[in-house]
């Protein structure tokens, strides 16, 4: 795997064990990846204008999901938003820009993270 620049990660989810290995896979190509459980904490980052790619798990509550991708698109317009999901979508959901099925691998969250905005 190739280095990736300039790819700083927000990184927020519930599950511990998945949040370690996601930051793993993502700091493996030279992305500057903060992780959390707390999503108090990603709100800070985000509101400090930390605005490469929002990485969010589906374990995160909706209420959260939704304050944060708001906050995100505010404070962080030229920013991405990679929503992952345990399930398949027809589709990817508006407020998001790319959609990865959690169980697609380390190649798949590389490639969602480091893409460029079309």
């Amino acid at each position: 795997m190739t280095k990736k620049q300039n790819c700083s990660v927000i990184s927020v989810g519930t599950l511990p064990e998945v949040i370690s290995l996601r930051e793993a896979v993502l700091k493996s190509v030279g992305c500057a990846v903060f992780s959390t459980a707390r999503p108090e904490e990603a709100l800070s980052k985000i509101r400090n204008g930390d605005c490469g790619v929002l990485l969010l798990c589906y374990s995160v509550r909706e209420q959260w999901r939704g304050q944060m991708v708001r906050e995100f698109r505010e404070t962080c317009p030229q920013g991405r938003i990679v929503a992952i999901t345990n399930g398949t979508m027809s589709e990817v959901p508006k407020e998001v820009d790319d959609l990865l099925f959690g169980i697609e691998g380390a190649e798949a969250l590389i490639d969602a993270v480091t893409r460029k905005a079309a």
